[in-house]
């Protein structure tokens, strides 16, 4: 089929409200993960997994949500800085461990190096695509998705979904906020969030700072876990409540478990792992949250159908999707929103 007949057969649907439903997507966990899982080559026999996997995955996300909005939020320069300044040791061990482990890449630099020029390539495609790109200088991603959740749960907005691995962003779920997790392909709402964290999701920052979080780099209270946290700490199951709750219950108990004991020594370190991970507080200025509001009161890009796909034919990607046409066609549905 011509680029003309697909263009041609691109279906007409009905309006919608423009924030009825906003996709809210970690660009660089789906990147990364895409880049370090796929071993998609193009005709010369140069690696485009990340650019791939990441155009699957906006795809698949953007069919079975059907949204009004797409906001796709990378992170920006210098944005690891404060939470660095706060602890040297945030994220530390990326700056030295691989991403692929499949032997295609001989040293780090070359896979960084892979890396960034699939990134900007991926914003090219974007750029053609009806959908939000946001970056900032000195902001993570976590803290404009988690600002944006914020805004929608206090808005007219009827739904807002994160999409994204990390599962810093599941102490944010509430009657409008769900987080769709892309390697279980599982949705975690009100419903059933609290199957999967064993606590309320207002709660999970606090476990999250007495057990640590490896990905970030960030070390709990050694011999913490989930079945100890539930017993010790049972408000944690029934009520939003803080730290103090956990240090006055620690300090009541600090005859009985040694596990007690460790938590007093360590509550530095739980309160510093506290401040790291919440995402309730906004990292966001007055300026910063402006741009957003403006983002969020535009109308939706263009799908520049004929401009994708003369970029998918220049680099010579095949591999996206089966069906081009339908693959478009979920794109097409967001420019129909009023």
């Amino acid at each position: 089929m011509s680029y003309k007949d697909i263009i041609k057969n691109l279906k007409e649907t009905p309006p919608r409200a423009l924030n009825d439903h906003i996709l809210v997507i970690d660009a660089m966990n789906t990147l990364i993960r895409s880049f370090s899982l796929l071993k998609a080559m193009n005709p010369s026999g140069t690696h485009v997994g990340g650019l791939v996997g990441f155009l699957r995955s906006l795809g698949y996300v953007t069919r079975i949500f059907d949204p009004t909005r797409v906001i796709i939020v990378w992170d920006g320069k210098g944005g690891s800085a404060n939470r660095k300044n706060i602890d040297p040791n945030y994220k530390a061990q990326r700056a030295t461990s691989r991403i692929t482990h499949w032997g295609l890449y001989d040293t780090k630099e070359e896979e960084t190096e892979a890396l960034i020029g699939q990134l900007y390539r991926t914003q090219d495609y974007l750029d053609c695509l009806p959908v939000h790109q946001l970056v900032m200088d000195k902001l993570e991603a976590d803290d404009i998705m988690a600002w944006i959740a914020k805004k929608a749960s206090t808005s007219n907005v009827k739904k807002c979904t994160i999409v994204s691995s990390d599962k810093d962003f599941l102490q944010l779920v509430d009657d409008t906020i769900e987080v769709y997790a892309p390697v279980k392909k599982k949705t975690f709402t009100k419903d059933n969030i609290f199957q999967e964290l064993k606590v309320l999701p207002e709660n999970y920052n606090i476990v999250k700072a007495l057990t640590g979080d490896n990905s970030d780099n960030l070390q709990g209270v050694k011999g913490l876990g989930i079945k100890t946290i539930v017993a010790e700490f049972p408000k944690l199951l029934t009520e939003k409540t803080n730290l103090e709750y956990v240090y006055k219950v620690a300090e009541e108990k600090l005859d009985g478990k040694k596990i007690f004991a460790k938590i007093i020594h360590n509550w530095r370190k739980v309160e510093t792992n506290f401040e790291l991970m919440d995402l309730h507080i906004t990292a966001l200025d007055d300026k910063e949250k402006e741009y957003v509001n403006e983002v969020l009161n535009s109308p939706v890009p263009d799908l520049q159908t004929g401009a994708f796909l003369h970029s998918l034919d220049q680099d010579k990607i095949e591999g996206i999707t089966k069906n081009t046409e339908g693959w478009l066609e979920n794109f097409r549905r967001l420019t129909t929103v009023s």
